[in-house]
């Protein structure tokens, strides 16, 4: 497997860690939500990137599975 196919490979789970975290983030530390705090739902328009984010990292992957199996 060449780098650039691992490279393309691991962008799926860059992505998924990425929105992992963002996810995660602005929890000050605590594992329990304080009481009354509330986490805001991400916008629509915060939604569609991410899916854009996953789904070219989908394609990217395919496409290094592909390279990766001419190589063969």
């Amino acid at each position: 497997m060449t780098r650039r196919a691992r490279a393309l490979a691991a962008l799926p789970a860059a992505a998924l860690a990425l929105a992992v975290l963002a996810g995660c983030g602005g929890h000050s530390g605590s594992a329990a939500p304080s009481e009354g705090s509330t986490s805001p739902a991400p916008s629509a328009s915060d939604l569609a990137h991410m899916q854009k984010l996953v789904d070219d990292a989908d394609s990217a992957a395919a496409a290094a599975e592909s390279d990766a199996a001419g190589d063969k």
